[in-house]
Order: C-alpha cells, then sequence, then structure tokens
C-alpha cells in the first residue's frame, strides 16, 4: 500500500512540474508555420512532370540538427511558367514544440528536383518559418531566407543553401 502511495505522490508530482514547465514556455514563441515561395524569372520553366522536395534544417541547442520544415515529391502536376514575375508558393510540414531560442537562425534549406527525362529550372525562393508564443499583444517572429539564380536540372538536381 505504501509503495503505491509513493508512486501516486510521484504522478501527482511530475503532473505538477509538468503544468508549472508548460506555463513558464508558453511565452516563448514557436514553430507555428512554415512555407516557401518559388519565384520565376524569365527562362526554364518547371515542367509539370518534374516533382520537388524540400527539408528545411537548423542547429538544435548547438549540439545536432534537426529538420524544421519539409515537403516532398509535389507539384509533379504543376507547370512552373517562365514568363517572369511568377511566383508559386507552399505550405511545408514544421515540426511542432520547436522553440525559437533553441535553433541557430542560420538555416539551411535543401532543394531537389526529381525530372522525367529532361528538364532546367530557373528560380529563386522566399522560406519563410513564422513563431509565435500565442500571445495577441506580440506579433509572430518571421525567420526568412532569399535566394535567387538558382538553376536545377537532370544532371544537377539538388541546392542547399
Amino acid at each position: 500500500m505504501k509503495l503505491v502511495c509513493v508512486i501516486a505522490s510521484l504522478i501527482l508530482l511530475l503532473g505538477i512540474i509538468s503544468a508549472v514547465g508548460a506555463a513558464d514556455d508558453s511565452s516563448e514563441p514557436t514553430l507555428r508555420s512554415a512555407k516557401i515561395i518559388f519565384i520565376m524569372p524569365e527562362g526554364d520553366d518547371k515542367d509539370d512532370d518534374t516533382a520537388v522536395s524540400v527539408s528545411v534544417s537548423s542547429r538544435f541547442n548547438d549540439q545536432f540538427d534537426v529538420r524544421l520544415a519539409y515537403l516532398d515529391n509535389f507539384a509533379g502536376n504543376d507547370t512552373w511558367e517562365d514568363t517572369g514575375g511568377k511566383s508559386y508558393t507552399y505550405e511545408l510540414n514544421c515540426a511542432r514544440g520547436l522553440k525559437l531560442s533553441q535553433i541557430d537562425k542560420n538555416v539551411k534549406t535543401k532543394i531537389s528536383i526529381n525530372p522525367v527525362g529532361n528538364d532546367t529550372v530557373k528560380f529563386g525562393y522566399r522560406l519563410i518559418l513564422t513563431f509565435d508564443d500565442d500571445d495577441p499583444t506580440t506579433a509572430p517572429t518571421e525567420i526568412t531566407q532569399e535566394r535567387s539564380d538558382i538553376v536545377l536540372s537532370q544532371d544537377n538536381r539538388t541546392f542547399t543553401s
């Protein structure tokens, strides 16, 4: 009976500690959303049978890399027109619970294409990671990354920032 009471007390204590920790963490902005916007200059478009994959990572607590956001094998039915000034936006799947203070703001973005046959794609992109603390009196924090003049093809399928 004493063992059961000790275990119940420990469970209750852990619940209280978790609740206090959760209350303290609520003011810390956490990753809420991620999106990438592909900007097409005049040049080569993306064919409608070329799939794209994006992976975004960063150092976590200066210890190891963690994937912040990703989207695999998308846009395989979309043509990205190359008439200039066109853009294509995609929401990325993002890791939940990652705090802004835990990551390095210099994110690494990896973009790969998987063409069927020959395809050369010229583009730029803008990545937006949004962190929020759910406090309506403070604005969300955004980490952005922009690159231009990227060229991928069947012979050069991957770009890494």
